[in-house]
C-alpha cells in the first residue's frame, strides 16, 4: 500500500491528481491510498499525528501556511527525511528556497499525465529500494511507517504488541511471529516469547539477560538463552570479519 496525500487550495486541481494518481496506480498494479487536504495546517496536523505518506504533492502557493514552510516543518520540525516530497507550483522560480528540503519534483500547472506518471514511477523505484529500511503496519485505517533503526525493540502484551523507540512507544493489534516475518532482512533477535529486539540497540548482554540502549533490561527466557548466546556471537565474528 503506497499512502499519498495531495495538499492544493484549488479543488480542481486536487480532483485531478487524484483521478490521474488512481489510474497510474492501476496502470503499475500498485495498490494506493490517497488523503487530500486543502489546506497546509490540515495537512501538518496529519503528519504531527504520526500518519505517514509516501509521497506528498505539495502546492508552494497556499495561503497562509505556503508549501516551503510546509517542506521545512516535514523535514525539520517532525525530522521526516523519507517522504518524497512534490511541489506545485504555477511558476518555477523557487530553486535555492527548495534546496533544503530535497524535494523529488518539480511540476509546474498546468499538470501532465506523463509528467505525474514519470514522477511517479521514480518515486515508487526508490520506495521499494528502501522498504527493507523500514517497518509499515496498520492502526484503524491509519498506515504508518517507522524507519528500523528507530525501533528499540518489539514487546507481545495481550493481543497487541508495543513498539517501543527511540523517541516514544506505539501500539497495535499483530502477534510477533508476524512481525518476524515481515522484517526478515534486519537483525532482530527473538530473546524471550514476548521481546524481539534490535541487535544494534543491545549495549549489553548477559546470560538472562539484555540492556537496551534506553536503560531498560529485558529477560532472556531459559528457552531461548542458547540460541540468543549463539546468534550474538554469530553477529559480532561477523562484524570482526567485516572490519579486518
Amino acid at each position: 500500500m503506497l499512502n499519498i496525500a495531495i495538499c492544493d487550495d484549488e479543488k480542481e486541481v486536487c480532483a485531478y491528481m487524484e483521478d490521474v494518481l488512481m489510474k497510474i496506480g492501476q496502470a503499475f498494479c500498485q495498490e494506493i491510498s490517497i488523503e487530500i487536504f486543502y489546506s497546509g495546517e490540515r495537512l501538518c496536523k496529519s503528519l504531527y499525528k504520526g500518519i505517514y505518506y509516501d509521497m506528498i504533492f505539495l502546492d508552494i502557493d497556499l495561503k497562509t501556511m505556503n508549501g516551503i514552510e510546509i517542506g521545512e516543518f516535514i523535514r525539520e520540525t517532525i525530522a521526516n527525511q523519507s517522504t518524497h516530497i512534490v511541489y506545485i507550483s504555477g511558476k518555477d522560480s523557487y530553486a535555492m528556497e527548495l534546496f533544503d528540503i530535497r524535494p523529488l519534483n518539480f511540476l509546474i500547472k498546468p499538470l501532465k499525465y506523463e509528467k505525474i506518471q514519470k514522477v511517479f514511477r521514480t518515486a515508487l523505484k526508490l520506495i521499494h529500494h528502501n522498504n527493507d529500511l523500514i517497518f509499515e503496519y496498520q492502526k484503524g485505517h491509519c498506515f504508518y511507517r517507522i524507519p528500523l533503526y528507530n525501533i528499540l525493540y518489539f514487546e507481545s502484551i495481550g493481543k497487541k504488541v508495543r513498539i517501543v523507540m527511540k523517541d516514544g512507544v506505539e501500539e497495535y493489534y499483530s502477534k510477533l511471529s508476524i512481525i518476524q516475518n515481515q522484517i526478515k532482512g534486519a537483525i532482530f533477535i527473538p530473546i524471550h516469547k514476548s521481546y524481539l529486539v534490535n541487535y544494534d540497540h543491545i549495549i549489553e548482554a548477559q546470560y538472562d539477560k539484555v540492556r537496551i540502549s534506553n536503560n531498560v533490561v529485558l529477560p532472556i527466557s531459559q528457552r531461548n538463552r542458547k540460541a540468543v548466546r549463539q546468534k550474538l556471537l554469530q553477529i559480532r565474528q561477523s562484524e570482526v570479519n567485516n572490519n579486518a
